[in-house]
């Protein structure tokens, strides 16, 4: 069984998915976009093997891996910010978003589209409460102090 460090933040709007895509073009050519979607709560996680990705006590955002954990809960999508390689069009670009409004994550992954996923995060901005967790959710640590 392994455990994770739970990241909770201590303020609303500090969790943000942070996602980075590419497609190879025909010309052979790399097109790329990167998105930000900040929710008014969430949660992230690392593993306890990683705990060198733990973020300092003076960190400002914590670094957790989207696929760690038992889902990052994320609630309320308050604001979304893109950015695009300069060879998407404006229509291809607004295209984009609109997908990505209607179908989220999913879209990202599993969509009828050409886009890979080139890395992906859940960023944790400070104010975090860190503590150490079995993988059913079971608290070891509380408060858990970070150097």
């Amino acid at each position: 069984m392994s455990r994770v460090y739970l990241i909770k933040p201590l303020e609303k709007k500090s969790v943000v998915y942070h996602v980075e895509m590419f497609r190879e073009n025909t010309d052979g050519s790399i097109s790329w976009f990167n998105l930000d979607d900040t929710y008014r709560w969430g949660q992230g996680f690392i593993e306890e093997n990683m705990d060198c990705n733990l973020p300092y006590a003076d960190g400002d955002i914590a670094y957790c891996d989207p696929n760690a954990g038992w889902g990052s809960e994320l609630d309320d999508s308050c604001s979304c910010f893109f950015e695009f390689s300069d060879d998407i069009s404006e229509e291809e670009q607004k295209e984009i978003k609109e997908a990505y409004y209607v179908g989220g994550a999913g879209w990202l992954f599993d969509g009828n589209h050409n886009w890979e996923e080139e890395d992906s995060a859940i960023h944790v901005l400070a104010p975090f409460k860190v503590s150490l967790c079995e993988e059913d959710g079971t608290v070891v640590i509380e408060n858990v102090e970070i150097k």
